[in-house]
């Protein structure tokens, strides 16, 4: 007697629903479950760092514009990188908030950069002392470091440069 394998039979596996089943129920999970493993905190200190890019851009442009009056720059402290605009006060939305758990770090030659720092009227990094004593440009370079669950940098050369990165 011979005995003929039926193909049909003897293939084992899973069928086309139980696998579309399973693919609906992991995409359900990561949907529901990622967030909670993977936080926003990258995307918040990304943000802070673009924020921080235009901010100084337009500090910087502001000082190139008005070359009467040598007191465009930012400020930082531990909770918030703000605009310095000649001692008036800056309005609320254009002060960028430090989220939890960043630290920032600056690093610069220039005296006192580590709180506040201006730009000339060539757009050039000089110390707060530029208000009352003007400051030619390529003194030092200003970095800001943004220390968090990602380590992010900006660097404004003592040209003027200013980019994304360490200097």
């Amino acid at each position: 007697m011979v005995t003929i394998n039926n193909p049909q039979t003897d293939e084992q596996g899973f069928t086309l629903v139980e696998l579309i089943i399973v693919i609906v129920i992991l995409g359900i999970l990561a949907v529901s479950v990622g967030p909670r493993f993977f936080g926003d905190q990258a995307v918040k200190e990304a943000t802070l760092a673009a924020q921080s890019i235009s901010l100084l851009r337009l500090q910087q442009q502001r000082a190139m514009q008005d070359t009467l009056n040598p007191c465009y720059g930012v400020q930082i402290s531990a909770a918030q990188v703000s605009p310095n605009d000649c001692g008036a006060a800056a309005n609320a939305d254009r002060q960028l908030a430090i989220p939890p758990n960043v630290n920032v770090v600056v690093q610069s030659p220039l005296a006192g950069a580590g709180s506040s720092f201006l730009f000339n009227a060539l757009g050039c990094p000089v110390s707060s002392n530029h208000s009352t004593v003007a400051e030619e440009c390529g003194q030092g370079s200003v970095e800001l470091q943004f220390n968090g669950s990602e380590n992010r940098s900006i660097c404004v050369q003592s040209q003027g440069f200013i980019r994304d990165g360490v200097c």
